[in-house]
């Protein structure tokens, strides 16, 4: 069960996200557990799928799931205005909050998708400004 994968797919498939994200190498902003050193921040946000938080197995004597929480990170440069961030979070947020059909996961179905947040991401360059939202999913076996 690719979590990664399905919150990959589910953030490109969204254009209205897309237009509102900066783009790297052509493509859309998106990187999973950090950026890549070559990357520089551009003038609109960027988004981090950071590694698992936790990953516990929810199971009974029939079935199988696994209740994963991720955050998805967004930085972008402080202007002195959070307005581009928080509009790119809130957009986040509502792509996955109570949307769990919305998720293909391969060998699951997910159940469950909450959403947390946004709240504020520290970061250690202070050029940049930070959200997250915390992701959680339960993903029965398929």
């Amino acid at each position: 069960m690719n979590s990664t994968a399905a919150i990959f797919a589910r953030l490109t498939g969204d254009a209205t996200l897309l237009a509102l994200l900066d783009t790297h190498n052509s493509v859309p902003a998106i990187f999973s557990d950090r950026a890549p050193d070559s990357y520089i921040v551009g003038p609109k946000p960027c988004l981090v799928i950071a590694a698992p938080t936790g990953d516990q197995p929810v199971e009974t004597f029939t079935e199988r799931a696994r209740d994963i929480t991720r955050d998805i990170r967004g930085y972008a440069p402080d202007t002195g205005s959070t307005l581009a961030l928080d509009t790119v979070m809130e957009r986040v947020r509502g792509l996955f909050h109570n949307q769990p059909s919305s998720l293909t996961v391969t060998g699951g179905v997910v159940q469950i998708a909450r959403v947390t947040g946004p709240v504020q991401s520290p970061t250690t360059d202070p050029a940049l400004i930070g959200r997250r939202v915390t992701l959680r999913l339960e993903i029965q076996a398929s």
